[in-house]
């Protein structure tokens, strides 16, 4: 009996394609499945091939992998030389100083408390907190807060020269520090911040001063300190 096999094996998108056996006709197809029929059996293994199973052929297949790799370019460092607690002057009424930050930002009755206890130490008079002062205080203290810096004095200088400041606040001598940027408790700002250089500690310790208007607003201060109340 003759048989005729045909064999194809197709890769195709990554599928594989199943063997095919041809057969000439039915008939043959029986005696193939007739376990009497011994001598269609040994006419089969003599004509069987060695047939690669689908892992076989799996191995062979070669995947080839892309991997690229990005490196990530991190920011040089700026390398900041400035000591800490040292006052540096920037322009003609601004200092600035490099200092820790405290936890919170100090409310307006720690200022003072730091504000009288530090004259104290330097035999200078106690304050008294004034309604007016302060009220203007804070509103100097919300508008640096605003534009996150400090205004070199120039909307204090405005108000008592062009806008009646010292009637309004009803003395006959003003002064003012102000700050931004630093949290600080209010110890800080007295005896570090503000005691750092020598025109605002000078201000903050003056003798002729016997009121004080204390404004805290975010990271903002002012104090508003005055003479010759009317």
């Amino acid at each position: 009996m003759k048989i005729t096999k045909s064999l194809k094996l197709t890769i195709l998108f990554g599928e594989i394609i199943v063997i095919v056996f041809l057969f000439q006709n039915i008939e043959s197809l029986k005696k193939l499945i007739d376990p009497k029929d011994t001598s269609l059996n040994e006419e089969i293994v003599e004509k069987t091939e060695i047939i690669p199973t689908v892992s076989q052929v799996l191995e062979k297949i070669v995947i080839p992998t892309k991997i690229e790799i990005k490196k990530k370019i991190q920011p040089t460092p700026t390398i900041d030389n400035e000591p800490w607690g040292v006052s540096k002057q920037i322009d003609e009424v601004t200092w600035t100083m490099k200092v820790g930050e405290d936890a919170k930002m100090a409310t307006e009755k720690e200022i003072l408390d730091a504000l009288n206890e530090y004259r104290k130490v330097h035999e200078s008079q106690i304050l008294i907190l004034d309604e007016k002062l302060t009220n203007y205080a804070q509103e100097r203290a919300k508008y640096l807060n605003g534009i996150k810096t400090v205004d070199k004095h120039e909307g204090f200088n405005d108000f008592l020269k062009n806008q009646n400041g010292f009637d309004k606040l009803g003395f006959t001598s003003l002064g003012e520090n102000i700050s931004y940027g630093y949290r600080l408790n209010g110890v800080h700002i007295i005896e570090w911040m503000y005691a750092g250089d020598k025109p605002h500690d000078d201000n903050q310790l003056n003798n002729r001063w016997n009121y004080v208007g204390i404004g805290v607003d975010g990271l903002a201060t002012c104090l508003i300190f005055g003479a010759g109340k009317f």
